[in-house]
């Protein structure tokens, strides 16, 4: 069976920089892959960071479960 991970992490990237009218986000990362040290790929997790104007980070993860 697929996982959509990749898919509902570009949706939240996308819709938090597209709803942000307010412009309290400096920042949303692409979502990042979870891979070993070694470059091998461990699960269809994926992470985005994100950064508000005042400069605290935030982490949103998307993964199967």
């Amino acid at each position: 069976m697929l996982a959509y991970c990749d898919y509902i992490a570009a949706l939240i990237r996308g819709n938090l920089k597209a709803n942000d009218v307010d412009k309290l986000l400096s920042s949303v990362s692409a979502p990042q892959l979870h891979l070993a040290a070694s470059g091998a790929f461990l699960s269809t997790k994926k992470t985005l960071n994100v950064e508000d104007r005042y400069g605290k980070k935030y982490r949103v993860t998307v993964e199967e479960v």
